[in-house]
């Protein structure tokens, strides 16, 4: 039979390293892809909130507020 099927590693430390590696770039990359989702959705969150924000209803053009008038002195 062929060493390689029986599992046999020549170089174990190489391969426990190149693991190793490996393991800690896909936590690089979950942790990165997790920050950029909280980020688009905070910026959803903001720009909903911004949209709200600017809605004037017909009301609030008829009446007026104090606010909106001016001193008449």
């Amino acid at each position: 039979q062929n060493r390689a099927d029986l599992g046999y590693d020549s170089e174990p430390k190489r391969t426990l390293l190149r693991r190793r590696r490996e393991a800690r770039r896909r936590e690089r990359q979950a942790a990165l892809e997790q920050q950029l989702n909280m980020a688009a959705e905070h910026n959803d969150d903001n720009f909903n909130n911004a949209e709200n924000q600017n809605r004037v209803t017909l009301g609030q053009y008829i009446n007026p507020t104090a606010d909106s008038c001016g001193s008449t002195i």
